[in-house]
């Protein structure tokens, strides 16, 4: 195994930031002077293969204990080529389920080989203030814990005379997901028409009537509520039971799991 790293690449889908914040907490602590950076949040990785002698961190969110469809589609492209990947999930503290397995077997299958995997946690998508789900994470911690992650990575790579085969939670068939209610976060009478949210749509869900009027295409929309988090006047809304069972059910601190 080639075992000398020459660069790191980045690769995350992160609609809330959140798991932006852990993909570059993790690049802080590989400490390598090439280091690459991929948001496929709104696009196709620009890259069809990664270098032998590289390392791909992959970063992506979990929704329903799955990885997201937008997340593979865009990596569709992409070949491994024998390179050594980390895959990455962040959830939102109720559990990543199969996500993290199947991030690690579509790497595989796309011709990388693991070496490690992580889980970390930030803000659920359903968190409301008044209902608090892991509310402002990943915090200090989370992304202290991210850094230690990336330095162990490296110090494992450099030391283990022999990297075998990685074993992650989750089960397979991986847990299946339920059908999509048709249902999507709206616009309340606050809304100043700004299209900060039109913008932060990973899937283009949102558009603008001629009229001025802010509408969201249920089918096309993932329920990230990324329009939601970055409203300046909190004009969008995303009311679900589900939060209340969230809130009820996940309240207490998970922390972030290390596999090698």
């Amino acid at each position: 195994m080639n075992k000398i790293i020459k660069a790191v690449n980045l690769i995350y889908y992160s609609p809330t930031g959140t798991s932006k914040k852990i993909a570059h907490a993790i690049g802080d602590g590989l400490k390598v002077n090439n280091l690459l950076e991929y948001d496929i949040t709104f696009g196709d990785i620009s890259i069809s293969s990664v270098p032998a002698d590289s390392l791909s961190v992959f970063v992506t969110p979990v929704y329903g204990g799955r990885v997201p469809a937008q997340f593979l589609e865009r990596l569709s492209s992409l070949n491994g080529d024998g390179a050594m990947c980390v895959p990455v999930v962040v959830y939102g503290n109720r559990h990543y389920d199969d996500a993290l397995l199947e991030l690690k077997n579509e790497a595989v299958r796309r011709g990388f080989r693991p070496v490690a995997a992580a889980a970390f946690i930030g803000e659920h998508s359903y968190s409301r203030p008044e209902m608090p789900v892991a509310q402002g994470r990943p915090d200090y911690f989370d992304l202290s814990m991210a850094e230690h992650f990336g330095k162990e990575v490296i110090d494992k790579i450099v030391s283990v005379p022999e990297i075998g085969e990685l074993s992650v939670p989750g089960n397979f068939p991986y847990k299946e997901l339920k059908p999509k209610q048709p249902v999507a976060p709206v616009s309340t009478d606050a809304c100043c028409s700004c299209g900060v949210c039109i913008a932060s749509c990973p899937t283009h869900a949102i558009s603008e009537t001629s009229a001025g009027e802010i509408i969201t295409d249920v089918d096309k929309c993932t329920l990230c509520c990324a329009c939601v988090k970055v409203c300046p006047n909190a004009a969008r809304k995303f009311d679900t039971p589900f939060t209340k069972f969230l809130y009820d059910n996940f309240s207490e601190r998970k922390i972030p799991e290390f596999f090698f």
